[in-house]
């Protein structure tokens, strides 16, 4: 067996303290018994390959060779393989108890190198840790501050982590100090959130409501290829939608005095608000009108006008609808009326009004412009945490005034305890 070559080291220096993971690049690793540093071992060694080794240095001064120990013999002392022990200097020309080695191209080499050359279960997970520490620190060694030497500075940066809004970085940092797993997911390569808030340009036809209207609206990615159809078939027939929101949608910030909202759907995308403005004014031009046919006793709907002709004729019908008249709902009439029912469109895309329908019997009522999507709620079964971190992050959602409500479970109208 042929005595070992390293052919380099990275980093080639670090703290006198010891401590340093140094990566070891040559031939002959396998089977190794120990890597000096000088006159001293180092404390803990790794053999990731026949080529590639880490090891962690020793406490030690001034400038050693680095050398590895196999079966087959000892490697060669080489100046291209030493490691120099340094102290640092602070501002006030003292000694430092700590220096941050930086990211070096001798690094990079062998990151790359372990990379290509092992596929081991060890070396994918060695790879998964040097790839997120890159990630998020810019570097695979070290730490952008010191590490504290007492516990009044242990106190003080886990106190600037929580001003700072970073819970999941100060229980990560509990977690280190306590020796116990840190939060999950872990921190750095995170699966984004599986569904996400889509902005699609909202429906603004001219009118007295068209000021009013906001520009777009959010309607959940897993709802948004239905809805775009049905909106496509609407706009088909000449007709147009009209809606209030949401048209950005964030989780209420927790903290003392925080209340659980009322409407739990809304956080969830499964709520779509059509514009009240663009209804009740005058029902022959208005966007949106409430309508049911002439003499009929069946509830009203949500109905769309045809404002222009579209690619998809729509007959015309006799229809009794409602406005505003003199601060009050009153009935109205439109005769030869082409309007398009929302409501089955809506229903291909999971939206719904609430049932019985509520019309309104006053001018400030509004629950008739509130379409619901409860598509996948399973009553007894789905829980408002599981939804919400559909959309939102763990830690968004702990900082949330909805964080109380995670353990309510869908019965079939709300999420209740």
């Amino acid at each position: 067996m042929a005595s070992p070559v390293i052919t380099s080291i990275a980093p080639i220096s670090g703290p006198g303290t010891g401590g340093t993971i140094v990566t070891l690049t040559g031939t002959g690793f396998t089977g190794a018994l120990a890597v000096g540093f000088g006159p001293t071992n180092a404390s803990a060694l790794s053999v990731i390959s026949d080529t590639t080794m880490v090891a962690v240095s020793p406490a030690g001064t001034g400038t050693v060779n680095v050398t590895v120990v196999t079966p087959g013999g000892i490697s060669a002392v080489s100046g291209a393989v030493q490691f120099g022990y340094a102290g640092g200097t602070s501002s006030d020309g003292s000694t430092s108890y700590y220096v941050d080695p930086a990211l070096t191209s001798q690094i990079v080499g062998s990151l790359v190198n372990l990379i290509q050359a092992n596929n081991s279960p060890d070396a994918i997970a060695a790879q998964s840790i040097l790839m997120r520490r890159l990630a998020l620190e810019g570097d695979v060694v070290g730490s952008r501050i010191p590490p504290p030497r007492n516990i009044s500075e242990v106190g003080g940066y886990l106190n600037l982590l929580g001003t700072l809004g970073e819970t999941a970085m100060r229980e990560q940092a509990l977690a280190g100090i306590l020796g116990v797993a840190g939060p999950t997911p872990a921190l750095g390569f995170q699966s984004a959130q599986p569904l996400s808030m889509v902005s699609l340009t909202n429906d603004r036809p001219a009118g007295t409501a068209q000021p009013t209207l906001p520009l777009s609206v959010l309607v959940r990615s897993d709802f948004l290829n239905p809805f775009l159809a049905a909106m496509q078939t609407l706009h088909a027939q000449g007709a147009t939608l009209p809606c209030s929101g949401p048209s950005a949608l964030a989780l209420p910030p927790g903290g003392p005095g925080s209340v659980l909202p009322t409407d739990l759907l809304l956080y969830l995308g499964r709520v779509l608000t059509l514009a009240t403005t663009a209804a009740l004014i005058a029902p022959g031009t208005d966007p949106l009108v409430l309508a049911r046919p002439a003499g009929s006793a069946v509830a009203f709907g949500i109905a769309a006008n045809v404002l222009s002709p579209g690619t998809v004729a729509v007959a015309p019908a006799n229809y009794d609808a409602l406005q505003i008249n003199a601060g009050a709902i009153a009935p109205a009439s439109l005769v030869g009326a082409a309007l398009v029912m929302v409501a089955p469109l809506l229903a291909g895309a999971g939206f719904y009004p609430a049932s019985p329908f509520p019309t309104p019997t006053t001018p400030a009522d509004s629950a008739w412009a509130r379409m619901t999507n409860i598509t996948g709620l399973v009553p007894g079964t789905t829980s408002y945490g599981d939804e919400l971190a559909l959309l939102y992050p763990p830690s968004v959602i702990a900082a949330s005034a909805l964080a109380p409500a995670l353990g309510y479970v869908w019965d079939g109208t709300t999420f209740a305890p």
